[in-house]
């Protein structure tokens, strides 16, 4: 039987709320978030809906690279209505007749050409590098046939990741009134793009040579992000991607990810009213992420922590030991809430010293940081009365077993002699 005993009631239980990170923002909203946990480490308005203007190509391209990254060398050619361009006025009026995703004058493109065939792989550093709407249509009907089919499949894509207050009308970002995010989600699309290795090649590449086609000469791809531009302002070598946007109506917005030694992070920037505030704010977020010191917090020490449970017919109750410290190492933005448990098993009485008997958890979120086993620091005998009932068990068991046996020879031989009464009694037929 395995006896489990929540530690909760024999000892307190940390519950610790994160140290904050001292740094100020401009953008209207922003969150700094870990990349390998989702641990968020510093957020301001992260819940805000708010434009995101051509970051929505972070997430077209997260969304295509799934569906058709098997083939990146495949050739796609541009329809008219994918790049097809219109005025800014024209785009935006209440009584036009075109969808939310045509392409208007001004816009930033990669110079796509109606009938133009590039491959697959191009026009997604088109997207990230040089931040082309023309890319982002030719991509969206490449990978569902329409763009609207797309956008269809797009929103419910973000949603099956968690993203609850993500609404998308293009694949591109140009302004439209509904087309909104938070930057709390921006991060969690974030993190699923940066296990992408293609993905990450691609944005962190300051160029990238766009390939001759049936229409043009080869050209060079540059990239917008100055996070990842030597010997440009605001360059930022922990900086690693992801993507700039801006429209008028919300500002420039910046989606990034920088790593060193130790951490990998994300920083988003929403509503900065000057493009070089979100530069600023990004790396003041970094800054303050990757100059944090790990903490330790021992929770149960080895050699003072004993843990005591009643095992059914033992002499004296079981005490149990730790081999080793228990303790957390996390850095003070990040530290968990967490809950202790042991999970007792102790093996069949008598119970030697040293045998494991048990293990303690520590659990955040359901998930198991800490396992560490417990082993038994004195013996245990069973009572007389459980060595009895013990010894019962067994005679009763015995018994059993040679009741068996003797019922399995008894029918063994009524079969036998069942048998040998038919044969004879057909021989005797056979002879008459």
């Amino acid at each position: 039987m395995k006896y489990v005993f929540y530690f909760l009631c024999l000892v307190p239980i940390w519950v610790g709320a994160a140290s904050p990170l001292r740094v100020e923002v401009s953008g209207k909203a922003a969150i700094l978030v870990n990349a390998e946990t989702g641990a968020v480490l510093w957020e301001k308005n992260a819940h805000t809906l708010l434009f995101p203007a051509s970051t929505t190509k972070m997430i077209t391209a997260l969304y295509a690279v799934e569906k058709k990254g098997h083939d990146l060398d495949t050739m796609v050619t541009a329809s008219y209505d994918a790049v097809m361009t219109i005025s800014p006025a024209a785009r935006r009026s209440l009584n036009g007749n075109h969808p939310p995703y045509r392409l208007e004058y001004g816009g930033t493109h990669m110079g796509i050409k109606v009938d133009e065939t590039l491959p697959l792989r191009a026009l997604l550093y088109g997207l990230m590098l040089a931040s082309g709407n023309d890319a982002a249509n030719v991509i969206a009907e490449h990978v569902s046939g329409s763009v609207l089919n797309f956008m269809e499949e797009l929103n419910a894509y973000v949603r099956s990741k968690g993203c609850e207050n993500t609404l998308l009308y293009t694949p591109h970002g140009l302004p439209c009134e509904e087309h909104k995010t938070t930057a709390f989600d921006l991060a969690i699309l974030a993190r699923e793009f940066l296990k992408n290795g293609f993905l990450r090649q691609v944005v962190k590449s300051v160029q990238y040579p766009r390939p001759q086609t049936n229409k043009q000469p080869e050209s060079i791809l540059v990239q917008h992000n100055a996070l990842v531009k030597p010997g440009k302002p605001f360059f930022y070598p922990k900086a690693i991607g992801i993507k700039t946007g801006y429209i008028s109506a919300g500002g420039y917005t910046l989606v990034s990810a920088a790593e060193d030694e130790n951490r990998r992070l994300i920083a988003v920037i929403l509503g900065c009213d000057r493009v070089e505030q979100r530069y600023t704010d990004a790396i003041a977020l970094f800054e303050a992420g990757f100059n944090e010191k790990k903490v330790f917090r021992t929770l149960f020490s080895k050699g003072f922590d004993l843990f005591t449970h009643s095992v059914q017919g033992g002499e004296a109750p079981l005490q149990a030991y730790l081999s080793d410290d228990v303790f957390l190492e996390y850095y003070p933005s990040e530290e968990p809430v967490f809950t202790t448990a042991v999970f007792w098993q102790p093996p069949a009485l008598p119970i030697q010293r040293g045998q494991q008997v048990g293990e303690m958890q520590v659990v955040s979120q359901g998930k198991i940081l800490i396992s560490a086993p417990l082993y038994a620091a004195k013996p245990v005998q069973a009572t007389f009365l459980h060595r009895m009932s013990l010894v019962g068990h067994r005679i009763k068991a015995e018994l059993w077993g040679h009741l068996t046996l003797v019922m399995a020879s008894m029918g063994i031989f009524v079969l036998a002699g069942s048998f040998y009464y038919s044969y004879k009694r057909s021989k005797r037929q056979l002879s008459d």
